[in-house]
């Protein structure tokens, strides 16, 4: 049986920024920073993907396990996997699913190099990560995504945009959001590495933007 306890799996090489020491405080940073609204963002979040039981779902930068637990309660047991470069985030992660007794394949990866086969998810999920990637890791990790979703499947991508709210500039102060001249670069990487319907979706919270895109079919 392999070990799961933080700093035991050895974290994976990445070029993004990665969260560790303060990992155990992260759900309560993302409380305060989002002013109580985490749960809604979530929740919102798991909406836009449009999961269905029977779904497999990738979550791509999970953290904590926010949007991967929610999504299996609707995709079902064995078919969401997320996946973080963090020992100390996939520990976080794997602790909640197990308290709530949902079934989630946490494992230790980056995004420039995902360990599944092609064609494996309908649906990979993205959030308030993209910010924490350079350009060239971003364009990788697309292609990655794009790899390994079947054919129609579809990626949603949420993030944090400093210029639409007093929330959103508040957190881009802390530089953990991008600016909106950064989502047409989000979108032509998108379009550039083979998706297509890219799409911005509405939000009910000015600080988030969603990106929908869907492989070829």
């Amino acid at each position: 049986m392999p070990n799961h306890s933080a700093g035991v799996e050895q974290a994976p090489k990445t070029e993004g920024r990665t969260i560790r020491w303060w990992a155990r405080f992260y759900d309560t940073a993302s409380w305060l920073m989002s002013f109580g609204q985490d749960a809604r963002t979530n929740r919102e979040i798991v909406a836009r993907a449009g999961i269905k039981p029977g779904d497999r779902v990738l979550d791509v930068g999970c953290g904590t396990g926010a949007q991967a637990i929610p999504s299996a309660m609707i995709a079902g047991a064995g078919n969401v996997t997320g996946i973080d470069p963090s020992p100390e985030m996939i520990d976080v992660a794997r602790r909640k699913a197990a308290k709530k007794r949902v079934e989630v394949d946490f494992r230790l990866a980056a995004i420039e190099e995902l360990p599944f086969e092609d064609a494996s998810f309908d649906v990979v999920l993205s959030s308030f990560m993209l910010h924490h990637l350079p350009e060239d890791v971003t364009r990788a990790g697309f292609a990655q995504i794009r790899r390994v979703l079947k054919p129609g499947g579809r990626f949603l991508a949420a993030d944090l945009v400093s210029g639409r709210s007093l929330v959103g500039r508040v957190i881009g102060f802390f530089g953990h959001a991008h600016k909106l001249k950064s989502l047409d670069a989000i979108k032509a990487a998108l379009s550039e590495t083979g998706f297509e319907a890219v799409e911005e979706l509405p939000s009910s919270q000015g600080h988030l933007f969603f990106l929908i895109a869907k492989k070829p079919a």
